[in-house]
């Protein structure tokens, strides 16, 4: 298999991802059982690509029987009404206790396909294979599985981690260009708060080859998830850099409105201002950050940064305790912190800046 491995840590079991390219459908070989009922949850955007093709056929050839269940594109998908006839549709098949989940897509299908092995009979073993670079780099990794709530996203969910995860990057061909570009704001994200380096490789444009980038991203991620998996101690929250204004913007505007990688680059952008405004970020570097940003043909504003519509959102940030929202700020290019105690004024000010086009002020 030509991949290269990255471990990752975890209470339950450790796993591993692999980073390469035609590692499917043989991959699958070392990690499936034989002869065991298989449900193979697939964006139906993909559906009918020739290497999802090629997998349902070797996964029919391996498996007692197939379950194949399709999953619509979009964030709506991670609904509990999605959840709710996906877990259904499991059941009237008959699937038992010794199947097994594949999931074949985005970080949406990935989401709910492992929330549905995390519940459904109890506890399903499941295999990631993520198709969009947000997939590969992020959401496939670290156990985290989760459903959206009118009320907020990812507000109900649970820790499953994969028995494996299969990231062959010839899917990121068949990607729309919207897409792959709404897919480098979570790579930018990691140089930003862990990776000088990959951030400097990174700011002048998309990288010639994703193989040592997607590779990076999934060490990181797998480092901070080992050492926090639960999201008790604030290091795995640090993953959540531009998350907190991203999730009230997607909230505000919707899922079609704005892709998630979209939305988490101008998070970036507000959370950078806020950095300055902390006293702990320089303001050429968040100018520099901008820049990447922008070099990646990812917004940097949005119309709707007012603090009236947003805090209504992030008020349910998953960070958030008692004592308000915790924010993932950045002290220098790839070093971040949980702060707490940052005041409302300066979040305005931040919003304001942002939103007008303005120069960071400390």
């Amino acid at each position: 298999m030509n991949a290269q491995r990255v471990r990752v840590k975890s209470a339950a079991r450790d796993y591993s991802v692999y980073v390469g390219e035609k590692i499917l459908p043989q991959g699958l070989q070392s990690h499936l059982p034989p002869k065991v009922p298989v449900a193979m949850l697939v964006d139906e955007g993909i559906a009918a690509l020739p290497l999802t093709l090629a997998i349902f056929a070797w996964l029919e050839k391996r498996a007692s029987r197939v379950v194949r269940v399709r999953i619509p594109a979009g964030e709506r998908s991670k609904s509990v009404e999605e959840y709710g006839r996906v877990v259904r549709q499991l059941a009237g098949a008959g699937l038992t206790r010794d199947g097994w989940i594949v999931a074949v897509g985005g970080g949406v299908t990935g989401d709910l396909a492992g929330f549905v092995a995390a519940t459904y009979l109890r506890g399903l073993p499941v295999i990631q294979i993520p198709t969009t670079v947000v997939a590969m780099v992020d959401s496939s990794v670290g156990g985290k599985t989760g459903i959206d709530l009118p009320e907020g996203k990812n507000l109900v969910g649970a820790f499953h981690p994969p028995q494996a995860v299969l990231a062959d990057l010839r899917w990121l061909e068949s990607l729309p260009p919207a897409e792959r570009r709404a897919g480098m704001a979570e790579v930018l994200k990691y140089g930003a708060i862990a990776d000088s380096k990959l951030f400097a490789s990174l700011a002048k444009g998309p990288p010639r080859s994703m193989r040592k980038v997607v590779k990076r991203c999934v060490e990181i991620k797998a480092k901070l998830a080992g050492e926090d998996e639960r999201d008790l101690k604030g290091k795995r929250a640090l993953l959540n850099f531009g998350h907190t204004v991203a999730h009230g913007l997607e909230g505000i505007v919707g899922y079609e409105g704005l892709r998630h990688g979209e939305a988490v680059a101008i998070g970036m952008v507000v959370a950078a201002h806020l950095s300055v405004k902390a006293r702990r970020f320089k303001k050429k570097a968040a100018e520099k950050l901008k820049a990447a940003i922008r070099a990646h043909g990812l917004p940097v504003t949005h119309p709707e940064l007012r603090w009236d519509r947003l805090s209504p959102v992030m008020a349910r940030d998953k960070k958030a305790t008692t004592q308000g929202i915790r924010w993932v700020l950045l002290k220098k290019i790839g070093k971040a912190d949980l702060v707490s105690g940052v005041t409302e004024k300066k979040i305005q000010m931040a919003l304001e800046e942002v939103r007008e086009g303005k120069l960071p002020k400390g």
